[in-house]
């Protein structure tokens, strides 16, 4: 789908909002735009967006590619990427790639999420690159596809972490496995579908086993590791964890950029886990009385990956309506969004929590 058939389906979805008189389609639209203008407008000179908020990210690298791809996403007939700020994001990231094709590792003393950098960095390069950045692409693919813990880092079918992604720990031995979790498997998934090759297949094949140790087979939902057990936001029963919305939405759309399709009985149980549990203004299944209070601290996160997940699905109902009026009334005069709860989840700074807002406005009416 190309970005102009993509806007017609925005555009078309959008008429949605007109029979709601307190949100009709041009309220939206000034809020899609207000939004894209501000990401836009804090753009540094030197072509990267810097995290204000969160040390380790002042660099850059990963924010880049996070808040990039999201702009990049939007059709121009919504919001048009200014030519020449867009190239300067671009070369900003060419030159942070290095040779092994990584993307977050420019500081000697930060690792700046190589894993999620680099998946984003691939996915913009892929559609957005230039013909000679084919060589950058192919150095990327093969960087993601020597992440995943399978045989190639001695991890064999057995480990309840073999077909996963991690952070991108430099220098593991063969055998260990560090940080595992779903989402960073879910976006070196996407991102190596948009550069699909035959022998990426057996990758897709791999992860699939990671994700069955995540479902829950009684409720269909999922949790985010089956290793690194400390990264679960749900309830814990003494047992074991139980499913909760984030994750589920990470596990559904990572089933269906795998391979399974919408009908598959797989999908299917995740997606009728989420209509059990349609709350917007609190990622359900997180306990509110966590020390850490997650179910705050992930409010945009959550809004962005289930309007990512329901509009994969294809599901009706007044779900589009409903956060369309969250969104709405959360957006701040300059267009940004801003969690304050969301520190621990970097929800605090207004570059992540404005992107993953803008997820949620387009992935409404789009293709995720």
């Amino acid at each position: 789908m190309n970005k102009s058939q993509f806007g017609t389906i925005l555009l078309l979805g959008l008429c949605f909002l007109t029979c709601t008189p307190e949100y009709p389609e041009a309220d939206v639209r000034t809020a899609v735009q207000k939004t894209c203008a501000y990401l836009w407008s804090k753009q540094g000179q030197d072509g990267g967006w810097h995290s204000e908020t969160t040390g380790l990210m002042k660099g850059g690298e990963s924010v880049t590619a996070f808040v990039l791809h999201t702009l990049l996403r939007i059709p121009d007939s919504l919001f048009t990427a200014p030519a020449e700020r867009k190239a300067k994001a671009l070369a900003f990231l060419r030159n942070h790639i290095n040779e092994e094709g990584i993307l977050g590792l420019s500081d000697p003393d930060i690792i700046d999420y190589p894993n999620y950098s680099t998946a984003y960095a691939l996915r913009i390069f892929a559609t957005h690159g230039a013909p000679e950045d084919s060589l950058l692409v192919a150095r990327m693919k093969t960087y993601l596809l020597g992440q995943q813990f399978t045989e190639q880092r001695g991890i064999e079918p057995s480990h309840t972490g073999y077909g996963a992604w991690g952070f991108g720990e430099r220098r593991l031995p063969p055998g260990e496995t560090a940080h595992v979790d779903l989402s960073h498997t879910r976006r070196a998934l996407e991102a190596l579908r948009e550069a699909l090759s035959d022998e990426d297949l057996p990758a897709f094949q791999c992860a699939d086993r990671f994700l069955k140790t995540l479902q829950s087979p009684e409720d269909g939902g999922f949790i985010s590791s089956s290793v690194t057990l400390g990264t679960n936001k749900g309830r814990w029963d003494g047992t074991n964890f139980h499913s909760y919305a984030t994750a589920t939405c990470d596990g559904v759309l990572a089933l269906l950029v795998a391979g399974h399709s919408r009908e598959d009985a797989s999908v299917q149980a995740a997606f009728n886990w989420l209509k059990r549990y349609p709350e917007l203004d609190t990622p359900a299944g997180m306990p509110l009385d966590d020390p850490n209070q997650w179910h705050s601290a992930m409010f945009f996160y959550h809004l962005g990956m289930r309007a990512e997940a329901f509009g994969a699905l294809g599901y009706e109902g007044r779900w589009r309506t409903d956060l369309a009026r969250i969104l709405l009334e959360k957006q701040l005069p300059d267009g940004s969004f801003v969690n304050p709860n969301g520190a621990i989840n970097k929800e605090n700074d207004p570059l992540i929590a404005s992107s993953l807002a803008l997820i949620a406005f387009i992935s409404m009416y789009g293709k995720h």
